[in-house]
């Protein structure tokens, strides 16, 4: 068979070296991975380890692994090796052997107990943001519009007291501070004073009750679910903080970096979201020493204390083999989705590739990839995944809650129609009071005025008789 020149990395647990009877021997996941490779195509691999990293361009210069294969110093790269587009211009990778996404490792708490923040924050948990959101401006537009309606309303404390039919006080029962006062006395089902007296204020506090039983029942039986996963040992996670890389980026308490001339640098360097530009400038900004084997980055990890954590950005596959050695006191959260590939690397137009892409594939359908990965990434730990999900989960979205907001709407536009027409009614019935105090003073003017005819008739005809006699 023929003979292929490999270049690769020492990394456990994908490659380890020693020494039998002065003999170099290779073990680890790359180098079983090549073997079965070799029983299928008849190629034989000859290792040899570089320490320079996995190959970025330099100043049109590439260094690392795909450096060697792209100055011909070997025929093949086999290692974790990420595929990305400035990587491709220069070389051929094969089928993908193991995918991964970016997570962050972080040790697990000493004290897995809730900081004050963290506590205070709890409080809110139960809804997300929006549906706080949308009740704040819930209790604003019922505000509102109750006063309006106490305020035109004809058959209210205010207009009654322009009357004469209720006290200052009364009258005082619905003004823009104390409808709002009102609203969120009711909120808290402490009670109030004196209601709307008319019928569309009723109609308004109504539904505004109806939304507030809807709300406090929805929210308690939310944070009874929140407090009933207390302090476990297998749930102290549900105590941090950071469960992506968007928490990462926002917060300034835990340090965090990720490994030099790696992909997931260049990952940081090039992304256009703002959030992934703040961490790769936030760790270009730290004078902390650069981290250029994955064990530095775990042993930092490890090393760092609860009240300055740090946090390794890594990539999956590589994590999880860490987090499930001893002594079982790391766990890792954030985007676990498939995002990125592992695959070996050669230089354009090998006439070999075709080969080995066939054996890849052939591994990956006959399920030998899995065993292998099975073999090489077991260990004694479990629990170590942090799903950063179970937060949106148990809180109360905007969809879930959205019934009793549209209850709540209909209810301030019915109360607002009934406004409209008890001021029509009100007038409609003014006008017909108007009218009927006319009709007593209009009879009395009419028979005035026919007493006035009657005396001048009778005076016309006196002295009409009066002429008469002379």
């Amino acid at each position: 068979g023929k003979t292929v020149s490999v270049a690769s990395i020492l990394l456990t647990p994908y490659l380890t070296k020693s020494e039998v009877n002065g003999t170099v021997e290779y073990d680890g996941f790359i180098r079983d991975l090549l073997d079965e490779i070799g029983e299928l195509t008849g190629i034989t691999f000859n290792i040899e380890t570089i320490s320079d990293g996995y190959g970025r361009n330099v100043s049109g210069s590439w260094t690392g692994l795909v450096g060697d294969v792209v100055n011909r110093k070997v025929q093949m790269a086999a290692a974790p090796l990420t595929i990305s587009s400035e990587r491709h211009e220069v070389v051929d990778f094969s089928v993908p052997f193991q995918n991964f996404g970016p997570v962050i490792v972080m040790r697990r708490p000493l004290n897995p107990q809730p900081s004050f923040k963290e506590r205070f924050r709890r409080l809110f948990q139960p809804m997300s943001h929006s549906v706080w959101l949308m009740t704040m401006i819930a209790y604003f537009a019922t505000s509102v519009v109750l006063y309006i309606v106490c305020h035109c309303n004809p058959y209210e404390w205010r207009h009654l007291h322009r009357d004469g039919q209720a006290t200052a006080r009364e009258a005082e029962s619905f003004t823009c501070m104390n409808a709002f006062w009102f609203v969120m006395s009711t909120f808290m089902w402490q009670g109030y004073t004196r209601g709307p007296r008319s019928l569309s204020g009723r109609v308004v506090v109504a539904f505004w009750w109806m939304f507030v039983v809807v709300f406090l029942l929805t929210y308690t039986a939310s944070l009874t679910n929140i407090l009933r996963l207390g302090p476990t040992p297998l749930e102290d996670e549900q105590y941090v903080s950071i469960v992506s890389l968007e928490d990462l980026a926002r917060q300034t308490e835990t340090e965090f970096g990720f490994l030099q001339g790696g992909s997931t640098e260049s990952y940081f360097q090039s992304a256009q979201v703002p959030y992934l530009r703040h961490i790769w400038t936030d760790v270009g900004k730290r004078k902390k020493p650069a981290i250029k084997r994955v064990e530095d980055g775990i042993r930092r990890v490890r090393q760092s204390s609860d009240s300055r954590p740090f946090a390794f950005i890594m990539e999956s596959a590589m994590a999880k083999y860490h987090l499930r050695q001893e002594p079982c006191d790391l766990y890792m959260t954030g985007d676990l989705t498939i995002s990125g590939a592992y695959s070996l690397a050669w230089r354009r137009g090998w006439k070999q590739a075709v080969d080995v892409d066939r054996a890849l594939l052939q591994m990956r359908e006959n399920g030998n990839l899995k065993l292998l990965e099975d073999k090489w990434f077991q260990g004694v730990c479990d629990n170590n995944v942090l799903d950063p999900s179970w937060r949106d989960r148990i809180k109360v979205d905007l969809g879930s809650f959205s019934g009793a907001l549209i209850v709540l709407v209909a209810g301030l536009f019915v109360g607002g129609l009934i406004t409209l027409l008890e001021i029509l009614i009100f007038r409609k019935a003014e006008m017909g009071s108007e009218d009927e105090a006319a009709q007593p003073m209009k009879a009395s003017a009419n028979a005035k005025t026919a007493a006035k005819d009657q005396a001048g008739a009778a005076e016309t005809a006196a002295d009409t008789e009066n002429v008469t006699d002379v």
